[in-house]
């Protein structure tokens, strides 16, 4: 009898830690590893680097766990940067079964379940404990090095069972992708995040913190928002009752949709329809941004041949305003009842918005020395919302006032460069994008970037400056106003030099929407670009 409890309450195989060591590699150097009887566990702190296991080179980074087996040869080569982790020997150890005999016993060698490369999410506990493991790894103490034998215990059982289809980590963005697809088109459908987790055959947490990581919310706010967003266009374009138009975007309760939709929007789903039917016709060229902030819907938007229109605006069924070609008195098709202008948009185009005035009202917003809040709140009493106004305002304070304290601990000392880039040249911008990296969110500009007037940053940067540029992160968008072909601008970052940029190589070069970022001073731009750097930081 007691021989049967040992056996079916012991574990056939312990691991055994016999050495952990954390090293630092410097660009262009390596350092080669030969694991003996002994199983090697690599863990990548910060960095990049390329490791030779026997059957291939394969790129390691930031969260990478690399478990190789015994007596394996194993090379890590940086390449012009460098490269922090620790490396942890361990011994996989079989304890006999009782009622097997020795002969038996031999000949099953004690294995490790998994080896290869994988990327491991989360990795700050796994960094929690190595860093514990390595300060206690010198005790003399027995019962000090057993509470450390335990500490390496407890780093693989988190590992293991964090990722226990250790599936890479390229494969659960794919999927989560996929999914986010099928919940944008199916927003109505009612699931919750255990299942859609189980679809893509993850836990649940895995789930949500891929989810947050790609869209910058978590799954159910994401699916709420696009509930609202169609149920906005619902109150508009039809005649449906409230209750019915919850059911339709997917809120089975409609005293659950009212208190959502005010708390996205400011006023409740029956306010909202009354104040869009009610509103003027509004033409303010450029300024949607800020007409769609009120809940005013412009008549009219603007367009421009080379950079198409303000995409994230969502304004797929507003017709278009070619603001190069078409006349200013074609606006009078749209039968607008005020058109709203900015100052600098008036002064190139006075005589124009003059033409305008024969056949309505025509205001002039001085809005190019103001700053954005002083801008809506004008816009706002003119057009009677100053409470949306206000309300907008602290919404987005609020959001701010939250990215700023995410971002100080972990973006203090780092560095930033905004590169716009054409078919035929890569500028750096300040203008446009500055202000709101660095004032308001308190990211620093590289101090390369720093020393370029705008007018030089303006004027194209060669590819020698750029390798030059050691910035930690680097956000770039694709200008497309050129006479090249459509696309030619991205054949740019197909240039061999471009990988040579310090921030590609380390992966923390990042896309963004051109017309997004190159819209300064617009509430719901900025909210888009605090989102993007949530998501890519």
């Amino acid at each position: 009898m007691s021989s049967e409890v040992v056996s079916s309450c012991c574990p056939s195989i312990i691991y055994m830690m016999t050495g952990i060591r954390y090293l630092q590699l410097d660009e262009m150097s390596s350092e080669e590893f030969i694991g003996a009887e002994e199983y090697m566990l690599f863990a990548v702190a910060d960095g990049i680097a390329e490791i030779d296991i026997g059957h291939g080179t394969q790129e390691i980074v930031k969260a990478s766990l690399a478990i190789v087996e015994p007596d394996q040869v194993i090379h890590i080569h940086t390449y012009k940067n460098s490269i922090s982790f620790y490396v942890i020997t361990f011994k996989a150890i079989r304890i006999p079964d009782l009622n097997t005999s020795e002969h038996k016993y031999k000949q099953q060698p004690a294995m490790f379940p998994y080896k290869g490369i994988w990327n491991h999410v989360p990795f700050a506990r796994c960094i929690d404990l190595l860093e514990e493991i390595y300060l206690h790894s010198q005790d003399k103490e027995e019962f000090m090095r057993y509470l450390n034998h335990v500490r390496f215990g407890e780093f693989l059982r988190y590992m293991l069972q964090q990722n226990s289809s250790m599936s890479p980590v390229r494969d659960l963005k794919s999927a989560v992708k996929s999914s986010i697809d099928y919940l944008s088109n199916n927003y109505a459908v009612q699931v919750t995040v255990a299942q859609l987790a189980a679809d893509v055959n993850v836990f649940p947490w895995q789930y949500s913190q891929m989810f947050k990581e790609l869209t910058g919310q978590i799954p159910l706010s994401f699916v709420n928002k696009l509930r609202i967003d169609h149920a906005k266009q619902l109150l508009l374009k039809t005649e449906d009752r409230i209750h019915e138009i919850a059911q339709h975007v997917g809120f089975n309760n409609e005293f659950y949709f009212n208190r959502r939709f005010k708390k996205s929007v400011g006023v409740a789903p029956g306010q909202y329809r009354k104040q869009l039917r009610s509103t003027v016709r509004v033409v303010s060229l450029y300024m949607e941004d800020l007409l769609i902030t009120l809940g005013v819907i412009p008549v009219v938007q603007w367009s421009h041949p080379g950079w198409g229109r303000q995409e994230y605006l969502g304004l797929k069924h507003v017709p278009t305003f070619n603001v190069l070609q078409d006349s200013y008195e074609s606006l009078s098709e749209y039968e607008p009842d005020l058109i709203i202008a900015r100052r600098s948009d008036y002064e190139l185009r006075t005589n124009q918005y003059e033409q305008c005035k024969q056949f309505m009202y025509t205001d002039v917003i001085i809005d190019d020395d103001m700053d954005v809040y002083t801008t809506l709140r004008t816009l706002a009493e003119r057009l009677g919302r100053v409470d949306q106004a206000e309300y907008a305002i602290q919404q987005y304070e609020d959001k701010l006032s939250r990215a700023r304290k995410l971002l100080f601990g972990s973006m203090r000392n780092q560095t930033y460069a905004f590169l716009r880039i054409t078919a035929d040249y890569i500028s750096v911008d300040q203008k446009y994008t500055k202000p709101f990296l660095w004032k308001d969110l308190g990211i620093s500009p590289h101090p390369m970037v720093q020393a370029l007037t705008h007018e030089v940053g303006r004027q194209g940067v060669t590819w020698e400056w750029l390798n030059g540029l050691d910035a930690d992160y680097i956000f770039f968008a694709f200008d497309k106003w050129h006479e090249d072909v459509a696309g030619s601008e991205r054949q740019q970052i197909d240039h061999p030099m471009w990988q040579t940029i310090p921030a590609v190589r380390n992966r923390r070069a990042f896309e963004v929407d051109f017309m997004t970022w190159m819209n300064r001073d617009h509430l719901l731009a900025n909210s888009k670009k605090i989102d993007d750097v949530l998501r890519m930081l």
